[in-house]
């Protein structure tokens, strides 16, 4: 069996970010991409289509079979994560985060003084499966509601449609503003030549944040994969929005990546 070990690294106009989402990031996002492992977030369902391991330095995360069950674990991005973990039976899966910080004593004497605060416990769900013909992916972390459905649905020069939805409710005592965003793309991917995949998509995201005016964005995405060679691949992505809703446009973001396989 051949191992093939890759180093992903995105460069963007202004900052290098490094995550096990790279590739997907300098490509539009992961819902546009359903057979990569950062799809397992949004639709946890996906956990059973992989066995990967991966660390950006600051996380790591392993995914493995044994048995016919999926199982996955990673450190997590947060200081008091206490488990973040995977699991699948074939069709369904299901994610887990929990996090422990502890209490923090008023401390006047330091500088500067540290305010007292609550030992808090915190957590996240994820839940994902095949669903009348549809990947179907829900997640909540306690305040936030999460709902992502991706399907085959042929409209005009796309094949592929995806639809999310999340919602977090007013919170007064938290100081929490009410928070909710819906989006639905269409796109295509499609293989070439040579070792070359492309995405184009088309989309409508609507977002409304406490009493601000409601944000209602066209959005196009273009992306293109290619293999230079046989130990590097290229990778460009193009996102232009404009807001239907009376707010300002701005020119569209260029995204590039480079992975290297360094290894087999």
């Amino acid at each position: 069996m051949k191992n093939v070990k890759t180093l992903l690294i995105l460069l963007s106009i202004s900052t290098f970010i490094f995550a096990s989402a790279t590739r997907t990031d300098a490509l539009g996002g992961a819902g546009f991409w359903a057979d990569d492992y950062a799809n397992i977030g949004a639709f946890p369902a996906s956990v059973n289509n992989h066995n990967v391991a991966w660390t950006n330095g600051d996380d790591f995360t392993s995914v493995w079979n044994s048995d016919g069950t999926t199982w996955g674990f990673s450190g997590g991005m947060g200081n008091d994560d206490v488990v973040n973990m995977m699991w699948g039976n074939g069709s369904m899966g299901v994610t887990f985060g929990l996090g422990m910080s502890p209490e923090v004593v008023a401390d006047a004497t330091t500088t500067p003084a540290t305010a007292a605060v609550d030992a808090e416990t915190t957590y996240n769900i994820g839940f994902g499966m095949p669903l009348a013909g549809m990947d179907f992916g829900g997640t909540y972390d306690g305040s936030t509601i999460g709902v992502n459905l991706r399907r085959a649905q042929d409209i005009w020069l796309w094949d592929t449609m995806l639809i999310g939805f999340d919602t977090t409710p007013e919170d007064t005592d938290a100081g929490t503003l009410a928070d909710m965003n819906f989006g639905v793309h269409c796109y295509s991917n499609n293989s070439y030549e040579n070792g070359t995949n492309g995405l184009f998509a088309l989309g409508f995201e609507y977002g409304a944040y406490g009493e601000e005016d409601a944000v209602m964005n066209l959005v196009w995405n273009f992306a293109v994969e290619s293999a230079m060679t046989d130990w590097a691949t290229l990778r460009v992505g193009y996102n232009k929005a404009h807001d239907f809703g009376g707010g300002a446009n701005s020119g569209g973001a260029v995204v590039m990546g480079l992975g290297f396989n360094y290894g087999s």
